[in-house]
């Protein structure tokens, strides 16, 4: 076994046995270097073997993450839209990301109590002609290996389902607001103009709530049949 495949192998088991879980940021490739006193070329040849078998996700300027175990086959079944491909050149910015008390609203949508911890996660997935806001709701509970890097690797239904719970429905509700100042600003658009607002409502196979994510865009490939 060649040394790059050693550094491949320890890496692989290193992720199988959860030291690195779904969604999390390995070690640059400069650290990984120095981790196994190896050259650059070594160290490169070890992570491509990792992304050829599809364990590692490596996002150019912003690192290397362990790959989710969703396949697109599951995504695609359970959505009929999802692409994750189409998202590989978006960027995303992260705006806010906190713990806080789920309070007397989202303890009845996700079904908890007031006091409860939630995790709110405000981002934005900026494109070459777009600018989509996304806020994720993810209680603490259902979520306490929760790293804020995997939402710069993973999509919706991924980070959804790295949970304790697995999702097994999905409930959708499109509307049409007004922007106001503030995703005027983010969404590079002018207050009160219109914009579509996407609530997805994640529930695992007992309906039991496992998280909620709100989409705000200037536009969409919805299409509303009012017939």
């Amino acid at each position: 076994m060649k040394l790059f495949e050693k550094i491949a192998a320890h890496l692989m088991d290193e992720i199988n046995t959860g030291h690195y879980r779904v969604g999390a940021e390995l070690p640059p490739e400069g650290q990984l270097q120095k981790d196994y006193d190896v050259s650059r070329t070594t160290v490169r040849k070890a992570v491509d073997l990792l992304v050829d078998k599809n364990m590692v996700v490596r996002k150019k300027g912003v690192g290397l993450f362990v790959a989710p175990t969703l396949s697109t086959q599951n995504i695609l079944e359970m959505t009929g839209i999802i692409k994750p491909h189409i998202y590989q050149n978006h960027k995303k910015i992260i705006k806010e990301a906190y713990l806080r008390q789920a309070g007397s609203y989202y303890n009845q949508l996700l079904k908890i109590k007031s006091s409860e911890l939630i995790y709110y996660i405000s981002f934005l997935e900026v494109a070459k002609n777009s600018v989509v806001k996304e806020i994720f709701l993810l209680p603490l509970n259902n979520f306490p290996d929760f790293q804020i890097s995997i939402i710069k690797v993973l999509s919706a239904l991924e980070i959804t389902n790295s949970g304790k719970k697995k999702v097994d429905k999905l409930e959708q509700d499109l509307q049409l607001i007004v922007a106001n100042a503030e995703l005027a600003k983010q969404l590079r658009c002018k207050i009160n103009d219109p914009l579509f607002k996407i609530s997805n409502h994640y529930f695992d196979i007992n309906r039991e709530p496992i998280a909620i994510e709100y989409k705000f865009a200037s536009n969409t490939k919805y299409v509303v049949d009012f017939t």
